[in-house]
């Protein structure tokens, strides 16, 4: 059998590719994997299209929300040949740590660096131990490690995480960095529509099915009227963000999550029938997946 390729965000050691290692090492027990680190969402999303070509990459934080760059590519995929979807999720804990080299000065830091969403989700953590430092973001969480490590910034820390530290050989800060105790990320398995994998011994915590609405008409009780619909097929919505289309202010589209979880079949008949409603009322519904979300914890 031919190796699976999990792409993620990398460079090694971001939190991209512990989920990676989590997902290969669960849905795929047994089976090669071969995992492949990416330099930016692009790269993963442009990679010429296999069947043995997944991606592992973050969709939602519980501080930061949804991650824009991702939820814009999967829509972008749905409306080309062999597009890709989500096919699982797991959501997992992320803790962040100060990175430094041994013997700097931690009262003369004059920078942190980390990826924006890392930046952000520890901003009064470093707001209290590095005042008056500049936050200098870059593509990852990995990278920030890497540049201090290899001493390109002379009086700087990186956020990210543990393993990355360990890669890169830097110490640490004794206690997690983020302001949040309860961060959690919400990683998402993308690939071919016909890809099966075997069910993990973790905990299922939802079935979810991940829309996009097009077109919705642009005057009073438009959006009203299209989520009507979905209250009248008895789904529970659990996300709903407008995204502009880029073309217009004014002009969006709405990304959301309705739960499938007490349908047998996952929804497949009920949003066929609130597909057909949607379409009367001029809006295009896209499915960028329908999966099952689990969580590792007990």
């Amino acid at each position: 059998m031919s190796a699976w390729e999990l792409m993620f965000l990398g460079p090694e050691g971001t939190h991209s590719h512990e989920a990676a290692d989590c997902i290969a090492s669960s849905l795929f027990a047994g089976q090669p994997v071969d995992q492949v680190a990416m330099q930016s969402f692009d790269d993963i999303f442009e990679a010429p299209r296999s069947a043995h070509r997944l991606a592992c990459v973050p969709i939602e934080n519980s501080i930061q929300g949804s991650v824009w760059q991702v939820w814009d590519a999967l829509t972008r995929e749905h409306l080309q040949e062999g597009a890709r979807q989500i096919l699982a999720a797991v959501t997992l804990p992320i803790h962040h740590y100060a990175m430094y080299r041994d013997g700097i000065d931690l009262d003369q830091v004059d920078e942190v660096v980390s990826h924006p969403q890392a930046l952000a989700q520890c901003k009064e953590h470093i707001r209290r131990h590095f005042p008056g430092a500049r936050e200098v973001a870059v593509s990852s969480t990995a990278e920030a490690a890497r540049q201090i490590a290899r001493g390109e910034r002379a009086r700087a820390v990186a956020i990210g995480s543990r393993r990355a530290a360990q890669s890169y050989g830097l110490s640490v800060s004794p206690e997690p960095f983020e302001d949040r105790p309860g961060n959690v990320t919400r990683f998402a398995l993308v690939g071919s529509p016909d890809v099966a994998f075997a069910p993990p011994s973790w905990r299922l915590t939802d079935w979810t099915a991940s829309l996009c609405l097009r077109g919705v008409p642009h005057r009073p009780g438009g959006l009203a009227l299209a989520l009507h619909t979905f209250a009248a097929a008895n789904l529970n919505l659990t996300r709903l963000e407008s995204r502009p289309v880029g073309d217009a202010i004014g002009n969006y589209v709405y990304y959301l999550d309705a739960s499938v979880w007490p349908y047998a079949d996952h929804g497949e008949r009920v949003l066929a029938v609130v597909r057909e409603l949607l379409m009367l009322q001029g809006v295009e519904i896209l499915t960028l997946g329908v999966y099952p979300v689990y969580s590792p914890s007990a």
